[in-house]
């Protein structure tokens, strides 16, 4: 075999080489594809459940002011079912958006690294809203007996009135931050996303 012959067979390796190596990585990337799409499902059905739990408070709280079963007999004693209701409605409407973007997105081959990427900041942004709503809701939990501490205003005065309100609210935010700070905020199907990224870096 001759120079030129070497250097023929030698490029038809290389080329062949090549070949397999491109075709293994675009396996690759179709796997990982794959399972992005899984955690975008499960992102998904997860969210069925924040819509039952949501539309529930919601309900429950406006059959409350409108059957008015604890009498309420002044504007103070809504405050707490008011709250609920608006807190809920705003993390349904987050929660809806949320599930809009999860269902528009399109994992291609060719742009996987962009698409995780994106999708990533919207769950990263979904997910602080909606622990800044769970926290208001346990905010809102703590004012449940606002109404009975209404009604005794007048016989126990500001400053005892003002302590049996503030002391529930300082013990939910305390709670409110130990749970952040323990990670139970934390956004596994964020962390799957994020290894995912990174995988395809190395693969890249």
């Amino acid at each position: 075999m001759d120079l030129d012959d070497f250097k023929a067979t030698w490029q038809a390796y290389e080329q062949k080489l090549d070949s397999a190596q491109q075709s293994g990585q675009q396996l690759l990337t179709i796997i990982l594809r794959n399972q992005s799409k899984s955690t975008i499902d499960k992102m998904i059905r997860e969210l069925r459940m924040a819509y039952v739990i949501l539309i529930g408070i919601v309900l429950v709280f406006s059959a409350i002011i409108a059957g008015n079963p604890f009498d309420y007999t002044h504007f103070l004693h809504y405050i707490p079912a008011c709250g609920y209701i608006l807190i809920a409605g705003t993390g349904l409407y987050f929660t809806m958006r949320h599930n809009n973007d999860l269902r528009r997105t399109t994992l291609g081959t060719n742009n996987l690294h962009q698409a995780l990427t994106e999708l990533i900041r919207l769950r990263t942004r979904h997910t602080e809203l909606m622990s800044r709503v769970w926290i208001m809701g346990m905010l809102a939990g703590s004012m449940i007996m606002l109404p009975n501490i209404a009604r005794k205003f007048s016989d126990e005065g500001w400053v005892t009135t003002g302590l049996l309100i503030l002391l529930p609210i300082a013990v939910t935010a305390v709670s409110a931050g130990l749970a952040r700070m323990a990670g139970l905020f934390t956004d596994h199907y964020r962390n799957e996303l994020e290894e995912q990224v990174r995988e395809l870096d190395q693969l890249l």
